[in-house]
């Protein structure tokens, strides 16, 4: 499969958070903090770059009665989406551009990029744990619940990725390392999601106190939209933090950056995106 409409629309969503200049305005949604920690350091260390795609999701909305409601009823919907039909090769070759990108936008706006050679004979880092790439995320329970959020998360060829600690957190040692070797540590991930939820509920009592009962709907819906979304970035590392001093930075998306439009089939309430079937991703 070429990597046609869907490896573009990545590429440009990300190219928009690359750029890390030094000037204290930035235009929302893009949101920098210790944007003074970011000031005439022109050389960077590139510690992780990675791109994580969502490739199971699902939502739900509950309607119910307000607090002093005497009325238990409610009404409940839900919905769950599976992307298909995009293997492997298609997102590492994704990630692989987008590095690219990445690292071109990080020239063009002043940076040099120092070798890793500076990151591996380092003590500190070398304590770093790594994960082989793709690292994928895959719910458990799923007789029960239907499964939460999975997702595959890809480095560059050739790279491997992070260890992180619970909750997704980049280790300390990280953060001591680039203080070490007085070179900012750049780790960049993005998060790219295949479609967006909606949802609405209403609640209309029928009497007083909802004596006689109430009436409650709860809808959900699902579209197609590749995006990157909130939370994606770079974090910028230059110290451990401490109870007087946060030498690091970032620089996140704060409001999901979407290109809307249709991309693949949809199929059946579980609203299946099979990608490998649709003439404008061939």
């Amino acid at each position: 499969m070429k990597k046609i409409i869907f490896s573009a629309v990545i590429l440009t969503l990300i190219s928009a958070c690359a750029g890390v200049g030094g000037s204290a305005k930035q235009v929302d949604p893009i949101a920098v903090t210790n944007t003074a920690n970011f000031a005439g350091q022109n050389t960077v260390l590139i510690g992780e770059f990675s791109v994580t795609f969502v490739t199971f999701d699902k939502t739900s909305a509950t309607a119910k009665s307000s607090m002093f409601s005497s009325d238990t009823g409610y009404a409940s919907s839900a919905i769950r989406a599976k992307l298909e039909g995009v293997p492997d090769d298609v997102m590492q070759s994704i990630t692989d551009a987008a590095y690219q990108d990445f690292t071109a936008q990080l020239r063009a706006n002043g940076y040099t990029i120092g070798d890793e050679s500076a990151l591996k004979g380092n003590a500190t880092w070398q304590k770093m744990k790594y994960d082989d790439s793709p690292r994928k995320t895959t719910s458990s329970f799923k007789i029960v619940t239907g499964g939460s959020r999975e997702d595959a998360t890809f480095a560059p060829t050739g790279k491997k990725l992070l260890s992180k600690n619970i909750g997704g957190v980049i280790p300390y040692q990280a953060y001591d390392a680039a203080n070490q070797l007085q070179l900012p540590v750049i780790n960049a991930n993005y998060v790219v999601h295949f479609v967006y939820f909606g949802s609405e509920t209403e609640y209309r009592s029928n009497a007083y106190s909802d004596i006689k009962g109430a009436e409650y709907s709860a809808e959900v819906s699902v579209g197609q939209g590749i995006q990157v979304v909130p939370g994606s970035g770079i974090n910028w590392m230059r110290g451990v933090t401490s109870t007087f001093s946060d030498p690091n930075g970032q620089i996140l998306i704060q409001a999901p950056v979407v290109i809307p439009g249709a991309y693949g089939n949809s199929e059946d309430w579980l609203f299946i995106i099979n990608g490998g079937h649709r003439h404008s991703l061939n």
